[in-house]
């Protein structure tokens, strides 16, 4: 039986290029940024002890502001996980006694002249138990590479999950919202709480509200069609951050536009007991897998990192009932 805790969101703010033009400084003023915003868990510990923090994609916004700049530099700016710069996270992880993730722009020795977007989970001795590579980076003006590009020699599991007592853990990263295949693959690989960084939108900024509010939208269906919690975590200066229960009800919403730290209750025991008993409305057990073949189609092409946004038109496929 997996104990109610509380999951906090910490809406951060980070640092613009225009504000530190030089990559290596802003990603160190983002980082300090980020374990200073540690001290807000100390109001919610009195309430109910937090078990399980997560914080925005691209923490350390340690990417390059020009889109022409060159692979091999966006590359040599990323950072390893573990590293140096996780190895201060858990510091925070070890001190607030209390589960970490977020997303951070990484180069694997595996990959070599690629970096990849990856979602992390620190357990609260300070050690990484999972890595989640984002499977859909916002092409065509995120160029980070996905382990699809890289199918062929990627030796990474895809849509990791890792079993925990705060119940059974898994990510995804912003973009992968929208394509609901993730967050039901990492449900039928056992997940029970869906942890997402993100910043959403950065372009056009009017969709994370009415009458769009895509955001809202689709951080209730991913947990309403598999019945799973979604800590959905954005940055502060679009808002909106949300943690969502296993029906879709909205347990915690963040301001827009303001830095704040969000919390909820979990209850993973009441979750279990409603997959076991519910009839109505259980579509991941309803599930009707024969009858659904757009999977086995060949789509966006494999093994084929797109490392520059203008090369989109050259192999972007159409599906078939695409017409002129």
């Amino acid at each position: 039986m997996v104990g109610r805790y509380t999951a906090a969101i910490i809406q951060m703010r980070r640092i613009d290029p225009e504000d530190i033009p030089n990559v290596y400084e802003r990603k160190e003023a983002n980082l300090k940024r980020l374990l200073g915003s540690f001290e807000s868990l100390e109001t919610w510990d009195v309430i109910d002890p937090v078990k399980l923090v997560v914080c925005p994609e691209n923490i350390l916004r340690h990417e390059f502001n020009e889109k022409e700049a060159p692979q091999a530099e966006r590359v040599v700016s990323a950072v390893e996980v573990p590293g140096p710069e996780t190895d201060r996270i858990a510091e925070m992880a070890k001190k607030y006694n209390t589960y970490v993730s977020m997303s951070i722009h990484e180069k694997d020795p595996k990959y070599p002249g690629y970096f990849l977007n990856t979602a992390f989970i620190m357990n609260p001795k300070g050690k990484i138990i999972l890595k989640y590579r984002k499977i859909n980076p916002w092409v065509p003006l995120e160029v980070s590479t996905s382990p699809h590009d890289l199918l062929d020699i990627y030796e990474d599991p895809l849509f990791p999950v890792v079993e925990t007592e705060l119940g059974n853990l898994a990510c995804m990263v912003c973009y992968d919202q929208f394509f609901p295949e993730v967050a039901r693959q990492l449900t039928f690989n056992g997940a029970e709480v869906l942890i997402k960084p993100t910043i959403f939108p950065p372009y056009p900024q009017h969709m994370n509200y009415e009458p769009y509010d895509w955001y809202t939208i689709v951080n209730k269906m991913r947990s309403i069609e598999n019945m799973v919690y979604g800590i959905n975590c954005n940055s502060a200066k679009y808002g909106n951050s949300m943690i969502v229960d296993y029906l879709g009800r909205t347990l915690a919403k963040g301001a827009k536009c303001a830095p704040m730290t969000l919390g909820a209750t979990i209850d993973i025991s009441a979750m279990r007991e409603y997959r076991n008993k519910t009839q109505l409305h259980n579509m991941v057990q309803q599930l009707r897998t024969e009858c659904y073949t757009y999977l086995n189609k060949p789509m966006w092409p494999v093994n084929k990192p797109l490392v520059n946004g203008k090369d989109y038109p050259k192999w972007a496929p159409r599906p078939e009932f695409y017409k002129e």
